[in-house]
């Protein structure tokens, strides 16, 4: 049995009956949705001349609108950002509130002892207090000049 293998090559051979019935088929499949975008861009059309003078009547009163609308939404945007932030904040105190006295718990010490224990910063910046008056100041030192 030998297998027959159409290619690209060979024409295709219709009858002239299925040509007339395709050609049937098309018209009345084709021409309701040929009608249909017509009397769609028709009434584009016509609502554009309407709406084109209109639009430009009321034009300033839009960008008005518009105006409003963007300083609403970035007014609104503003809004949400602080309420963030100040969420975020409140957290954070609470959270350090609550690691201190887990602290203070822990160590015994209250406010007071640690104030009357706090005698180390007063003792370093003794230190560098001696530390800057002992350097010498350089008002060139590390500076380069472009001499070119």
């Amino acid at each position: 049995m030998e297998k027959h293998h159409i290619t690209e090559l060979e024409p295709r051979h219709f009858s002239g009956r299925t040509v007339l019935l395709a050609s049937i088929a098309g018209v009345i499949i084709g021409g309701p949705l040929l009608a249909l975008m017509g009397i769609s861009f028709l009434a584009t059309v016509t609502l554009l001349l309407v709406a084109s003078p209109l639009l430009l009547i009321f034009s300033p009163v839009l960008f008005g609108a518009a105006c409003v609308l963007a300083l609403a939404v970035i007014g609104f945007a503003a809004a949400g950002a602080m309420a963030v932030a100040g969420v975020s904040a409140v957290a954070w105190v609470v959270r350090s509130f609550t690691s201190r006295r887990a602290v203070q718990f822990r160590s015994g010490l209250g406010v007071s002892d640690k104030l009357i224990e706090g005698g180390d910063e007063e003792e370093q910046g003794k230190d560098w207090a001696g530390y800057i008056q002992q350097k010498p100041y350089l008002p060139h030192e590390n500076v380069l000049i472009n001499r070119g």
